[in-house]
């Protein structure tokens, strides 16, 4: 499954359009009088190039986007309502449905949503439509299927082949025809010397044979470079014949579009042959040394098989696709493959080569461990993007054969870094799945150790902190019985992570010393990088900034020497929130800069949304009131669309309530509201942008209201001033802020540097007890 969105990120078009000009307006009028749109029609009809080329000329009717989800790699329908997450670069995170963020997302936005390929998932894409529809009242969607969706409302608009030259036509008339069209440019640009004038006969009879089908001409005019136009034209009409004879039952255009398949795959020798069947076990593409892992042996030398591949390429079997990184893969059209795995089930290798294909994913995934420790960082985590539906289909395998669970354990425990950058909801969906089809005991308790580990870690950032104790607790116990080390101290991290959740602070620190020590035993060093950042947070949390300074600052060294971005950016973070914690608002502002300049590469809005987060928190220190209104604002977007949210960790949530309040109290509510919405309508990349280039802040649309009373208190003081109403004494302050009890009086006695004598002052008070009626009265609520 691949996703792309907006106008500007559809795929661009390696050919010219050509013909369908009456299609093309049937169905853009379709879209004016229809939300739901399908069109139908047989494989390589040419459904998605339309529907493509409509898209684009339509795409300034949808101001809020064009959105892309090709479907034809995912076969779990559960997982549509994350492929279309991903199609809108939201990260699938969330503890909440995929369904229910996904209507959340689409509002009030108008929105042009591509389904792609939805015939295998006729019934879940059709809950998905009538679910999408029925609470977006601004989104079109526009699918393409070989059958209806069968959703009320929906027009169907049948894909016809390209117009077919009759027996008489004159030459001369023959460009008038679409399918005659579009042969003559792909011929020219095989053959570049090609004429239609040296054998209109045989072309017309070409087109005809193949009924328009735009595959079948396609793949027919790749047939130049070693035959004339008569020549093709005569074995396609052997071939038919004998097609005809032997498939009664199916409709002509399929039996044409078999047909050429077919005959493409018998002009082939043995070992092309076999290799094609083979490389149709990829669920979405593949590089050329994937292809050598999976589908070298057994009949097709290794050494051979690059030269194979290319011949592939050249006879458009397989296409070549160029990538961002310089790298190149390699995936098969549809039907393509469709044809490949029906050889592949015939030769009775199905499945010896998914347990290939399943094999080569364990070593990908293992390798990836690996890597994740040095400079291979972003390299790995985009690699496992490109091969995510590969993931996918092998953790399926796992799933679905006897005895195979463990394995896909270990893959997706090896993936854990993924799923946290990436997926973390669907990759929680995999190992709380494979878990339960595990046997327990033996070999199988290793990778139960592992995967519970991992569960309880994503369950954690979904903020399911319920799932994440069971998870961890059960993690605890099995890696102590079973002695594993590695295991024990991933636990250990999440059980730390928790007991900080509960502002339990000992036991926090002791836990992740322990899985510090643990991480560093087993030679972990990714591990121990984690658990050394949320160690130093806690120790920031407890009132010993510097020695968490200083243990993130060691750790952050060793990432540079390493090379590891993610993770040195992980540390980075916390070393800000330590610096804003001791007042060096300049230094933590450059880091966090500093972050999310790196994190364009990893394109991880946790890290985003983190950053925007504490962002928000200094500028409520600084008092610039309507720079925090606008970051909450983008905060919370990043939040939402990742769907997780940290602030149940440490107190953070505390601090986020905190900026809130002194932009309301500062601001008043209608400006607060104003500068929040146009944060809640900043992309965070444009917001990011804006952050690295010095403008915080967008130009206000409004005069900020003149100074007042409560204009100088910071968030402490406002946080305290509420203590104050409760009735707290300074003990209990001292408990709730987690701060030193000599402290917590200089907050209430009338000393030089006591908070509470600075809130007297700036509102003008001489006692608690008017502070309390303040606040009552004036506090938002």
């Amino acid at each position: 499954m691949r996703a792309t969105r907006s106008p500007i990120g559809l795929p661009a078009e390696l050919s010219s359009f050509v013909g369908r000009k009456q299609a093309a307006a049937d169905v853009r009028q379709a879209l004016v009088s229809s939300r739901l749109v399908t069109l139908t029609g047989a494989g390589g009809i040419g459904k998605t190039r339309l529907a493509l080329h409509v898209a684009e000329q339509k795409h300034r009717a949808f101001p809020d986007g064009v959105v892309l989800v090709e479907l034809g790699a995912l076969t779990d329908r559960s997982l549509l309502p994350q492929a279309v997450s991903a199609a809108l670069g939201l990260p699938d995170r969330s503890s909440t449905a995929p369904l229910d963020a996904l209507l959340g997302y689409f509002g009030d936005r108008q929105v042009l949503l591509l389904l792609d390929n939805c015939e295998h998932l006729v019934d879940g894409c059709a809950a998905l439509a009538r679910a999408l529809l029925r609470a977006a009242p601004g989104l079109r969607i526009l699918a393409t299927s070989r059958q209806p969706l069968g959703v009320e409302g929906e027009q169907v608009v049948h894909v016809p082949p390209l117009t077919v030259p009759p027996e008489d036509a004159a030459g001369g008339d023959l460009m008038r025809f679409e399918s005659v069209n579009l042969f003559v440019e792909r011929a020219r640009s095989i053959v570049p010397t090609f004429q239609l004038e040296l054998a209109p006969g045989a072309v017309g009879r070409l087109a005809r044979a193949l009924e328009g089908i735009p595959l079948a001409i396609e793949l027919a005019a790749v047939r130049l470079r070693s035959l004339s136009v008569e020549e093709i034209a005569g074995r396609l009409d052997d071939r038919f014949r004998l097609l005809t004879i032997g498939h009664r039952s199916a409709v002509p255009r399929q039996s044409s579009l078999a047909a050429v398949v077919e005959w493409s795959f018998d002009l082939l020798d043995p070992p092309h042959r076999t290799l094609w069947a083979r490389l149709s076990i990829f669920a979405g593409g593949f590089d050329v040394a994937s292809a050598e892992r999976v589908c070298g042996g057994e009949g097709l030398p290794v050494e051979s098989l690059l030269d194979r591949l290319h011949d592939l390429v050249e006879r458009s079997i397989v296409i070549r696709d160029e990538t961002g990184d310089g790298t190149v893969r390699f995936r098969m059209l549809d039907t393509l493959r469709e044809f490949g795995r029906s050889r592949l089930r015939e030769s009775g290798e199905t499945e010896r080569m998914r347990a290939h294909h399943r094999d080569w994913c364990a070593a990908t995934a293992q390798q990836s461990v690996a890597a994740w420790s040095g400079t291979r960082q972003l390299g790995w985590s985009r690699r496992l993007q490109a091969e995510r539906d590969n993931i996918r289909a092998a953790i399926e395998f796992c799933l679905t054969t006897p005895d195979e669970a463990i394995a896909g354990l270990h893959i997706a425990a090896d993936l854990h870094f993924f799923w946290q950058v990436h997926a973390i909801s669907e990759g929680r969906r995999h190992v709380e799945r494979l878990l339960a089809a595990a046997a327990r005991g033996g070999a199988g308790d290793a990778a139960r150790a592992r995967g519970l580990c991992v569960a309880g870690w994503l369950a954690f950032y979904q903020g399911d902190l319920v799932a994440a104790r069971r998870h961890s607790h059960e993690a605890t116990t099995l890696a102590a019985r079973i002695r594993d080390g590695r295991s024990a101290a991933c636990a250990g991290y999440v059980s730390g992570l928790l007991a900080a959740c509960d502002e339990d602070y000992a036991s926090a620190r002791a836990l992740l010393q322990e899985s510090v020590e643990r991480h560093d035993r087993a030679g972990d060093l990714p591990g121990r990088w984690l658990a050394s950042a949320d160690l130093a947070g806690v120790l920031g949390a407890t009132g010993e900034a510097e020695s968490g300074i200083e243990l993130c600052e060691r750790a952050i060294a060793e990432c540079t020497d390493q090379g590891a971005r993610w993770s040195q950016s992980y540390l980075m973070w916390i070393l800000a929130d330590l610096r804003r914690i001791q007042g060096e608002w300049d230094r933590a502002v450059e880091l966090l800069e500093a972050i999310l300049e790196n994190n364009r590469d990893f394109d991880d809005p946790v890290t985003v949304g983190c950053c925007l987060e504490a962002l928000s928190w200094i500028a409520a220190e600084r008092g610039e009131a309507d720079s925090v209104a606008w970051l909450l604002g983008v905060a919370d977007s990043a939040w939402g669309n990742a769907g997780i949210s940290l602030l149940h960790f440490a107190g953070w949530g505390r601090l986020h309530a905190n900026a809130q309040r002194h932009a309301r109290v500062t601001l008043g509510e209608e400006v607060y509201r104003a500068a929040y919405r146009r944060g809640m309508q900043t992309p965070a990349a444009e917001a990011v942008d804006r952050i690295i280039g010095g403008a915080l802040t967008p130009l206000p649309d409004h005069r900020a209201p003149a100074p007042s009373p409560l204009d100088g208190l910071t968030p402490r003081e406002l946080e305290i001033a509420e203590l104050i109403s409760q009735g707290l004494t300074n003990r209990r302050i001292a408990q709730r802020l987690v701060i030193a009890q000599r402290t917590a009086e200089g907050h209430v006695e009338r000393t030089a540097e006591g908070h509470v004598e600075r809130i007297l002052r700036k509102l003008g008070f001489n006692s608690r007890a008017q502070v309390a009626v303040w606040w009552v009265s004036r506090a938002p609520r």
